[in-house]
């Protein structure tokens, strides 16, 4: 064997262990690209070998040697972290190519688009925007809160209006758009990446926008198998979708909610039937399996004439507050003008409230509950503000 990996181009033998115990020894301080483990090693046997290494040193491929290939060897193995099994008497040519296609996979570890996946800061988000009621303001919360992520990295953030009834996405952003999930829902299957770009509707602020139907049409005219779909497509060109949905309980809310890295459950001040509803509603989606841990509160239209405080939400919610939006009637000027707030109003206190969210939003770590329910920013949060 020494002299078939020895006589093979770019190949060298660095070590020879002879017992499970060197093995690991040896592959720990020389860290080679690949080890070949014989079965019956004394001593640590090479499956405990196999399985010692894979968890210390994982990049190292692992080739189980064995005297015979039978289905719970070849199963015991790969349990043991071993990438192949080979059986004596040793073939030269298929061990090449075994050499080959390990290096081969070796290679593809070190590729630009796994690299990527190894920072989960990069990943795709989904972020679904919802309230119990009606009239708490989720769809504005959605809008500029898609207009400043689209800030920081334009045509990367995708806005779905989901309210298959009454969406008013499309109003609050002043654009007409061409083509509805509706329309798209009957050809689901054929839904690719450049097939959603028709369907697509772009805003001057670099949010790209998708609605359900500018028409009513049933709540579940777009299937959970629709749905699948466009948010598999939307998550590989995309790194934030945001998703408005509509203020109730439906087999399709559900299920986008089920599927989202984040929940923004919109509430106000105003009344205490807000504030009921908007615990009923905090605690049906755990009943749906969905984790507290991913359902933030956003308070809208926060002021000193408000019934309610934050606190008696905290504790009526047994969680923390993610963001508070001012009360501010510019707000309702923006709406009617189709224009997002946060375009025209930058340095306002609703504007930067609005940064805030846009902040915890884009950064997992941006802020933590503490155990008395409220929410602590991070250092570099702060610093950066």
């Amino acid at each position: 064997m020494r002299e078939m990996v020895g006589s093979k181009d770019g190949c060298d033998v660095i070590a020879l262990a002879r017992d499970g115990q060197e093995a690991i020894q040896m592959a720990m301080q020389l860290v080679p690209h690949m080890a070949f483990i014989s079965h019956d090693l004394p001593g640590i046997s090479g499956l405990q070998t196999c399985e010692t290494l894979s968890a210390l040193a994982p990049d190292i491929m692992l080739v189980l040697i064995s005297d015979s290939k039978s289905q719970s060897r070849m199963e015991n193995a790969m349990r043991a972290g071993a990438r192949a099994l080979i059986t004596k008497p040793l073939d030269g040519s298929h061990l090449s190519a075994l050499i080959d296609e390990l290096a081969a996979a070796r290679q593809r570890r070190e590729s630009s688009e796994v690299l990527e996946w190894k920072d989960p800061s990069g990943y795709p988000k989904v972020i679904s925007v919802t309230g119990a009621k009606g009239g708490v303001g989720k769809t504005t919360v959605a809008v500029n809160l898609a207009v400043l992520l689209a800030k920081r990295l334009p045509n990367k953030v995708a806005l779905i209006d989901l309210y298959a009834q009454f969406g008013d996405v499309a109003t609050m952003m002043n654009i007409t758009p061409k083509h509805t999930v509706a329309e798209l829902a009957p050809i689901c299957d054929e839904l690719d990446a450049d097939l959603l770009q028709t369907y697509i509707t772009k805003h001057r602020s670099g949010v790209h926008v998708l609605v359900a139907s500018v028409k009513p049409v049933p709540l579940d005219a777009v299937t959970a198998k629709c749905l699948d779909n466009l948010l598999y497509t939307l998550k590989r060109s995309y790194r934030y979708v945001i998703i408005d949905l509509p203020p109730m309980l439906h087999e399709s809310t559900l299920h986008v909610l089920a599927h989202s890295n984040t929940i923004l459950l919109i509430a106000n001040l105003f009344e205490l039937t807000t504030a009921t509803d908007s615990k009923r509603f905090f605690d049906a989606l755990q009943q749906e399996h969905i984790s507290k841990d991913n359902i933030g509160v956003v308070l809208n239209r926060v002021s000193k004439a408000n019934r309610l405080n934050t606190a008696d939400v905290q504790r009526m919610l047994d969680c923390g507050i993610l963001a508070e939006i001012p009360n501010d009637r510019r707000l309702v000027t923006a709406v009617n003008q189709g224009v997002p707030f946060v375009l025209n109003d930058g340095d306002s206190p609703v504007a930067r409230s609005f940064e805030v969210l846009a902040e915890a939003v884009a950064e997992s770590s941006g802020y933590s509950t503490n155990r008395d329910g409220s929410v602590a920013e991070s250092r570099d949060l702060r610093r950066r503000r």
